[in-house]
């Protein structure tokens, strides 16, 4: 079972192993010890023969700078039953003006921070399932971030706030 951190993560299907391992080795520098990925597009799972699962190996302590030896990833392979079960706030990233702006939002322990894949966030039927919306407003003219840029913003964000 997974050591308890003060705010924990769920990666919600990412699509790039690099944003995947980005997002990991950020968790893990801001000193969680587990994060937990739905992995529907089968990240984790490498080709079945010795070779790949060596070279995504390699790629995985590469990628995360090592990172992926000091944190457990905690595979969710029915989501609903996830969300539906998980004891604290589910706190979801979205691009929505009408979600809580980030710096007025009040992080408390236990919240599960999920972000949603690069391309599509969050399903639908998720969505009803999530407790709190926040979002990092532009100020620029680019209307958003890259998931793996947003996932350190708001566990900086809520790590300040509870530690």
């Amino acid at each position: 079972m997974a050591q308890e951190n003060i705010v924990n993560a769920l990666l919600y299907a990412p699509q790039y192993r690099p944003n995947m391992s980005s997002m990991i080795r950020s968790a893990e520098f801001y000193g969680l010890k587990s994060i937990y990925i739905y992995d529907k597009n089968g990240l984790l799972d490498p080709p079945n023969n010795k070779t790949s699962r060596a070279d995504m190996n390699h790629l995985a302590r590469v990628w995360t700078a090592g990172a992926i030896e000091f944190i457990e990833i905690i595979k969710i392979p029915d989501i609903q039953d996830f969300l539906k079960n998980y004891s604290g706030r589910k706190v979801a990233t979205l691009l929505d003006k009408n979600a809580n702006h980030l710096s007025d939002f009040k992080f408390q322990a236990n919240d599960l921070i999920i972000l949603g894949s690069e391309k599509q966030g969050l399903d639908p039927e998720a969505l009803p399932l999530v407790d709190q919306n926040i979002y990092i407003p532009a100020l620029g003219h680019t209307p958003c971030l890259n998931v793996a840029v947003t996932f350190g913003i708001v566990v900086n964000q809520a790590i300040g706030q509870l530690v």
